[in-house]
């Protein structure tokens, strides 16, 4: 059925390992393969298990009840299944307010971007910058290369296409003005000498040709080196939610602040027209420079 569901929904080698993966561990767990044996009991005490071994709630939901109910549904409406025993397997995720991943203060984003300017190692030199002032995915950030650096009009952009590395979703391919505090900061130059392919040839890809996954190790280990230790802020991820947070502060229009960090569209009407570069500009332009001095 894993086969079947893949020739259809054409999804990425990634999601197709990890989805194995998932799989193969219910398998194990229920000690057979045959999804006509398997049943709402069988499910919900492999949920029991999980829980009892510490997962996280949202993890149980999203990675391995989610892609077992969709296998099976998928054997459902193609005959193969008579019911979907996940259908309405169901984990509570609210979260507790601690375990809620909270935005980089001005004080801590100031911290690592002051450390940043003084790195030697690229990677711990740029990735923060880029983050910081374009709300970004870590992951997309890593995947960079010189060419997708490029000047469109008076505005110098950076695009996150999947010919560079796989993306989350649809509205993840995107191209976006850079921040004046980028263009300032000596990035340009370091585009133009790295000259073609990967920003970032220090960063191992992993079997799928993605570099996210060292990136993110790497970062994550600095800015905890740099005594930023609460569990509630995300080395990588915490960037995104700060931009969030700085757009509504200073009043950029919603919409292009969907647009700019990939996010997706809330409205039908926000799928009509375009997002000039101009206008992302603009708005991006509201967010002040994070003084480092």
């Amino acid at each position: 059925m894993l086969d079947g569901w893949a020739a259809e929904k054409r999804p990425t080698d990634k999601t197709i390992y990890s989805w194995k993966r998932v799989l193969n561990q219910l398998s194990e767990f229920v000690g057979h393969r045959d999804a006509t044996r398997l049943t709402p009991d069988d499910l919900l005490r492999w949920k029991a298990v999980l829980l009892e071994a510490g997962l996280r709630t949202k993890t149980i939901r999203d990675s391995k009840i989610a892609p077992v109910r969709a296998i099976l549904q998928w054997g459902v409406d193609n005959r193969k299944l008579a019911a979907n025993p996940a259908s309405r397997i169901v984990v509570d995720v609210r979260a507790k307010a601690r375990e809620r991943i909270r935005g980089f203060t001005h004080e801590e984003a100031a911290r690592v971007l002051r450390q940043a300017a003084n790195e030697q190692d690229l990677v711990k030199r740029w990735l923060p910058l880029l983050c910081a002032y374009s709300g970004a995915r870590l992951s997309e950030v890593c995947q960079l290369r010189a060419e997708d650096i490029f000047k469109q009009g008076e505005v110098w952009c950076m695009k996150f296409d999947p010919k560079a590395g796989s993306l989350k979703t649809e509205s993840s391919e995107r191209a976006i003005p850079l921040h004046p505090a980028i263009t300032e900061s000596g990035f340009l130059q370091f585009v133009k000498e790295t000259g073609s392919g990967p920003l970032f040839k220090g960063l191992t890809a992993d079997r799928f040709g993605n570099r996210g996954g060292n990136g993110t190790k790497i970062i994550g280990r600095w800015v905890r080196g740099l005594g930023l230790d609460d569990e509630r802020l995300s080395p990588s991820h915490s960037w995104r939610h700060r931009f969030k947070t700085m757009g509504r502060r200073f009043g950029l229009a919603p919409d292009i602040v969907n647009a700019i960090t990939g996010h997706h569209r809330k409205t039908v009407a926000d799928s009509y027209g375009e997002f000039p570069v101009e206008a992302l500009y603009r708005e991006r332009c509201k967010i002040p420079k994070i003084e480092i001095e």
